[in-house]
């Protein structure tokens, strides 16, 4: 994976996880694909951070 995310008490935000996002591309397709694969991603980790923030706002603020 190329993205992930990272939460805490302030709220969840993508991190990328490597320098380059895609290789080196030099046709219209090649790249078409790529940025498919990045937006399937980034969907997934959307997912995932949603997922993550209604956990945490099960939490209590305050341990009792």
């Amino acid at each position: 994976m190329v993205f992930d995310y990272d939460i805490d008490i302030h709220g969840a935000r993508i991190v990328a996880k490597k320098e380059f996002l895609t290789t080196s591309s030099l046709y219209d397709p090649d790249i078409d694909n790529q940025i498919t694969e990045l937006k399937k991603e980034l969907d997934a980790v959307g997912a995932q951070m949603k997922s993550a923030i209604r956990e945490q706002n099960k939490q209590p603020l305050f341990d009792e």
